[in-house]
């Protein structure tokens, strides 16, 4: 419950500076996002199905996407 709640708050804020970062001129805002995107599905149904609906719309951003969040993910 509780990594639940930091890989959201972790999500929330690169969101928020993303998307800051979007509209400063010199701050890159899509790697922040992303990440944060990927950490927000960690934590949230709701994220999760929308990616889901990303694969069939976007396969191939859906693939680097994956990608990054299976490097993101801990090893078992």
């Amino acid at each position: 419950m509780v990594k639940r709640s930091i890989y959201f708050a972790a999500g929330c804020i690169l969101i928020a500076v993303g998307l800051l970062g979007f509209l400063l001129p010199l701050f890159p805002g899509f790697v922040p996002f992303i990440i944060g995107i990927v950490m927000l599905s960690k934590s949230s149904a709701f994220v999760r199905r929308n990616l889901s609906k990303l694969k069939t719309v976007f396969p191939r951003q859906y693939a680097k996407l994956h990608e990054i969040k299976e490097k993101l993910s801990p090893k078992k």
